[in-house]
């Protein structure tokens, strides 16, 4: 055997006995929005004729190597800052994937449970898009899917206002004294995917159990609740419904807790259902996509003296490569944001249906 023969035998062995190398991929991104808005019952701005601000950037990152993962958002406004998600993940087999971190929810409709960019009446009491700290487990079956998840804490300190989605606040709301937070909160979901007659479904209930923690008294109280939910889609058709039920246990003087979210805390009914309905189509057209939509949403608090919020959606949204864009017509009663109310479920100081035209044009990378 010549040297050659040699030496190609022992570069073949090497390469035999050598470890596999990982494979690894990453990708980097993010967000620039502006935000127009018309509201019809604030003098200033029919005086301008609306507003257009910078609404938001975002930063992203997701990396893989082999069965494990890491995926993170930080999303940076004019006057704050704050993180969306950060979760490192792994897959043990291709039916099963681990997340521990600041991680979603996993309540209600898989996704979201709108179609608009003002999100559902449900985001704005903690139930839509929540994230907090913790770790859930996704088993994916042939047509259903399960998810458990542990939460110890909402993903900032309860004092903090600076947060992407609702949570308790600890601090002084319109006068009252809140000192609970939230802590020790498990979710189970389990959805079911159905294909009958063309029709795409996806059925499914979620329950969530929590306490929270009092920070004046060192007690700690219990909070429920559960949603039963539906998404239906048929030649770019859709629909979406969602019954939800929560209950925080507070002092039967209080029936109201306080929230914060995007920079701002405010209160919510301590004991209410919701009903969300939404409709909508979509367009595939030649440069891009169009969706036209309605989502309407009803808070109804259990408490004799509060009275109902209503929050109804009219709206399209246009998406083209890294554009996206919506236009929505909001109309609003006794309700945060979309209306003069600055609370969600409690006494109606105004009784008037409030009107909103919001804009959002947003450039993604």
């Amino acid at each position: 055997m010549n040297n050659t023969s040699v030496f190609a035998l022992i570069c073949s062995a090497m390469m035999l006995s050598a470890p596999a190398v990982a494979e690894s991929n990453y990708d980097m991104g993010g967000m620039v929005r502006v935000n127009y808005s018309y509201v019809d019952y604030d003098e200033a701005s029919k005086d301008k004729l609306g507003d257009l601000k910078f609404e938001v950037a975002a930063f992203s990152f997701n990396g893989e190597m082999d069965d494990f993962g890491v995926s993170m958002e930080y999303r940076l406004r004019a006057d704050f800052d704050a993180i969306k998600h950060g979760y490192a993940y792994y897959t043990p087999n291709d039916n099963t994937m681990i997340r521990a971190g600041v991680t979603k929810v996993p309540f209600g409709n898989i996704g979201f449970i709108s179609n608009s960019f003002w999100l559902s009446l449900q985001y704005y009491v903690g139930f839509e898009d929540d994230y907090d700290t913790g770790f859930s487990v996704q088993f994916d079956g042939e047509n259903s899917r399960t998810d458990v998840a542990f939460f110890k804490g909402a993903e900032n300190p309860a004092s903090m206002t600076n947060r992407f989605a609702a949570d308790l606040y600890t601090g002084t709301v319109n006068g009252t004294e809140y000192t609970a937070e939230e802590s020790n909160q498990i979710n189970l979901r389990q959805s079911f995917f159905v294909d009958t007659l063309g029709i795409k479904s996806t059925i499914g209930a979620s329950v969530e159990y929590g306490q929270m923690y009092d920070n004046a008294t060192g007690n700690n109280d219990n909070r429920y609740a559960y949603a039963v939910h539906y998404d239906g889609t048929l030649n770019g058709w859709n629909v979406q419904a969602q019954y939800l039920k929560y209950e925080f246990d507070t002092a039967p003087e209080q029936n109201a807790v306080a929230l914060s979210v995007v920079g701002a805390a405010y209160e919510i009914a301590s004991e209410a259902s919701a009903i969300t309905a939404n409709v909508s189509k979509t367009a595939e057209l030649s440069w891009g996509t169009v969706k036209f939509y309605n989502d309407f949403n009803v808070l109804m608090p259990e408490h004799d003296d509060f009275d109902d919020s209503y929050q109804n959606v009219t709206g399209m949204s246009v998406a083209n490569g890294p554009l996206l864009a919506w236009f929505d017509f909001i109309v609003g009663k006794n309700m945060l944001w979309s209306s003069r109310s600055n609370h969600v479920g409690l006494q109606d100081e105004f009784g008037d249906w409030d009107k909103k035209i919001n804009i959002n044009l947003g450039y993604y990378f």
